[in-house]
């Protein structure tokens, strides 16, 4: 007999997820009985933004719940579909002890980490500010408690040179679901057990902020061009040009003769702002309420921007 799961997840990283649980179901290791996520929400000039596990949940036709936070009426809700196992993905809410009471325990968590390392809601942006070299997926049994749970399963990756978070995040959310349907089945069937994380090695990844993004150009060009890569597609790294912000997506370090931080010079064409340690050379930046460009784009639009700092 199949088992009947309840899917919660929220994100673009949760959508291949949801795909691994739908072919699952085709060969009758278990059934969907509901996909939970976050509401809908009010996104860039008040257009309504749907997650993207709602929109691939509805071309699957499953039945959705958008709760907008756990009580007893949404507990209650899921409790009738009488689930025998939760799978969760980038939800985006921790799950309450009531609900993984109401399925005995039974939960599977698909997160992008080398857990106990980057607990959180920003796994891969803080592996990337750290420098980390290899990240990867961690299949986890699902807690109250915040990524805390039993190690099921794990695979590794090296994070390449120039990736970004979305980048990074659409492969590492690939690579849970090709974990989550090759090991699932074995947990349903009893066959697969965790170990408990080391607490000794916790990190913790808070969500990222606007904050994050800002650029300090008395820190070295290395450590720049990594947070430019972790804030990339959100929440984007800046800085402030002449009042206004200038959003960098794509950075690169090069070398140079050393001047005052946050001094832009340009050469072969393209902008380069000296920092603590090193250049950063603008490759793609994005004014204010306009089009991504190339720095070369930029550079060749913008008066008097030889020799001016930043942040003005």
């Amino acid at each position: 007999m199949s088992a009947r799961v309840v899917f919660l997840g929220t994100p673009l990283f949760a959508v291949p997820s949801l795909d691994a649980l739908g072919r699952l179901a085709e060969r009758g290791v278990l059934e969907i009985a509901a996909v939970v996520t976050q509401p809908d929400r009010r996104g860039d000039r008040g257009r309504i933004a749907v997650p993207p596990v709602k929109e691939r949940a509805l071309a699957l036709s499953l039945p959705v719940l958008q709760p907008g936070r756990f009580e007893r009426a949404s507990i209650a809700e899921l409790t009738r579909l009488d689930p025998d196992l939760l799978v969760w993905s980038a939800y985006g809410n921790l799950i309450p002890r009531a609900l993984l009471e109401a399925v005995n325990g039974r939960a599977v968590n698909v997160h992008a980490s080398l857990l106990p390392r980057w607990r959180g809601a920003a796994p891969v942006a803080r592996a990337i500010i750290a420098g980390d070299h290899e990240t990867g997926v961690t299949l986890m049994e699902g807690t109250a408690e915040l990524d805390a749970g039993p190690i099921l399963a794990q695979e590794r990756t090296a994070i390449g040179d120039t990736e970004d978070a979305g980048a990074l995040t659409a492969r590492l959310g690939l690579m849970g679901a090709a974990l989550l349907e090759r090991e699932l089945p074995r947990y349903v069937a009893g066959a697969l057990s965790g170990h408990a994380q080391d607490e000794a090695l916790a990190m913790y990844a808070p969500k990222m902020t606007t904050a994050d993004g800002a650029l300090d150009f008395a820190r070295p060009a290395e450590e720049l061009a990594r947070r430019v890569r972790a804030c990339t597609p959100d929440p984007g790294a800046f800085t402030m040009f002449r009042g206004q912000r200038l959003v960098v997506t794509t950075a690169s370090v090069t070398g140079g003769t050393p001047v005052e931080h946050g001094v832009v010079r340009v050469r072969d064409g393209l902008p380069h702002v000296a920092a603590g340690a090193g250049w950063l050379r603008l490759d793609a930046v994005r004014r204010a309420g306009k089009r991504t460009m190339t720095g070369a784009e930029w550079a060749r639009g913008t008066r008097g921007l030889d020799g001016v700092r930043v942040p003005s």
